[in-house]
């Protein structure tokens, strides 16, 4: 807990990136809640609200790794300002919903909300390491997992209350204000530095590989490029490729031979398989297998982000061993949802999710600080971005099959094989143990231990 004081007093630029994401993702939640309620309202019918969902998920495909290679080329300051304030014309368009035929304003807001969402994700992630020390980032990670479980928490609360006080249409007005307090709290954040130009950039060619353990420092955002120029010319030498194409094999080139990259992205496929199932079995657990009606759905909602609070709260005391703690927080937040499918009553299930949650929060907090501080800043962007892409895609392949399934087998059922799959995500995680001497140690801000 004290670490996390400490950050928010030494990292100005953190507290306002901070603060900007807890606003927004309270708004997120005020519409949310309340969009799903109209359509339910003037449909009737449950197919408007699974498009709905879909609509979340889908755009990432797309966006997602146009919002990495923009987080690696352009500012990412202004990309998070030009989401928000785009975001605000986009919750208020959501005013217009009033009848049966406007619906489709509904879908086209979502999407639109989702594809600045996936330009921004990548943005702030590859931006906390610029403004924030190394020696800070595992508390800054750890420090997002309490705020997302705060904002699950509180957001789901507030957002039910604001829809009964104010309506739909008042819910979607404060989401708009949301969306300008964020974009204004990022305003006034300081520039970051350049990419390159922190002390501690490294690469994650680890050994093993065929390759060296480190090299030289990234270069700045776009240097690449210009190899393929004549010297003083700007011009692009004959038969040389394209920048663009030279920038995507570069990523690639850097993918391919860092473990730690191929691990992540294996992940973003492998976890959300069982973790999607999970986000549909949540309302299924609390309506009908331990028949609590909105009171159950509400209690388990609420463990799941006390679980992520307790778990950022606690992953600082892991900050020494994050590869071990990505694997043990992967195996016990499976371990923990074969608990709740085997739990005989809403509190003991509730209790297995907060500990599921704990130990998701930790693993993620201990990820992202290896991802921030082993992989190079010139490909931040679009490391992330991979990561994101492949896990929203797969979470709603795995949320639409879980949903089939459910016509088909016990909610409990599904939940023990949910469970043994996010365990199973963990087996890929093992390839980093022979690293994670030299792993550890960039997380910690460290130079790398000599092999």
């Amino acid at each position: 807990m004290g670490e996390l004081l400490e950050l928010w007093k030494k990292e100005p630029a953190y507290r306002k990136l901070a603060a900007a994401n807890f606003v927004s993702g309270i708004g997120d939640w005020f519409s949310s809640v309340a969009i799903l309620s109209l359509l339910l309202q003037l449909t009737g019918s449950g197919m408007a609200v699974g498009i709905t969902l879909a609509a979340r998920t889908l755009p990432f495909l797309v966006m997602g790794p146009i919002g990495g290679l923009l987080a690696d080329k352009r500012s990412k300051k202004k990309i998070l300002l030009v989401s928000d304030f785009a975001r605000i014309g986009l919750a208020l368009s959501l005013l217009w919903v009033d009848t049966p035929e406007r619906i489709w304003i509904a879908y086209a807001a979502t999407v639109g909300l989702v594809v600045f969402s996936a330009l921004s994700l990548p943005a702030r992630q590859s931006l906390i390491p610029r403004i924030v020390s190394p020696g800070n980032l595992p508390a800054a990670n750890a420090f997002d997992q309490t705020l997302g479980g705060m904002n699950m928490t509180l957001g789901a609360m507030l957002g039910g209350a604001a829809s009964a006080a104010f309506g739909p249409q008042g819910s979607f007005i404060l989401n708009a204000l949301t969306f300008l307090l964020s974009g204004l709290l990022i305003w006034k954040m300081p520039e970051p530095h350049a990419a390159g130009s922190v002390e501690g950039t490294r690469l994650a060619f680890e050994a093993g590989e065929g390759d060296v353990a480190g090299a030289a420092p990234a270069a700045s955002v776009g240097a690449g490029v210009s190899a393929a120029r004549d010297a003083g010319s700007g011009a692009i030498k004959a038969g040389e490729p394209a920048p663009s194409e030279r920038e995507n094999a570069a990523f690639w080139r850097t993918f391919r031979r860092s473990a730690l990259m191929k691990v992540v992205a294996i992940q973003s496929i492998a976890w959300p398989i069982g973790g999607g199932a999970i986000n549909v079995l949540i309302s299924v657990y609390g309506y009908q297998v331990f028949a609590a009606g909105d009171r159950g759905v509400g209690i388990l909602y609420g463990s799941l982000g006390i679980g992520f609070i307790l778990g950022g709260l606690l992953a600082p005391s892991f900050k020494r061993w994050p590869v071990q703690a990505v694997i043990a927080g992967a195996a016990a937040e499976g371990l923990a949802h074969i608990g709740v499918s085997a739990a005989p009553n809403l509190i003991v299930g509730a209790a297995f999710i907060l500990l599921a949650t704990l130990g998701g929060g930790i693993a993620n907090a201990a990820l992202a600080t290896l991802m921030m501080s082993a992989i190079p800043e010139r490909v931040h962007g679009r490391a992330f971005a991979l990561n994101e892409t492949l896990s929203n895609v797969t979470m709603g392949v795995s949320m639409l099959a879980a949903g089939i399934l459910l016509d088909w087998l016990p909610a409990r059922t599904i939940g023990l094989g949910a469970g043994v799959l996010i365990v199973l995500s963990c087996i890929p995680a093992l390839r980093l143990l022979p690293l994670r001497r030299r792993l550890n140690a960039q997380a910690l801000g460290a130079a790398p231990p000599k092999s």
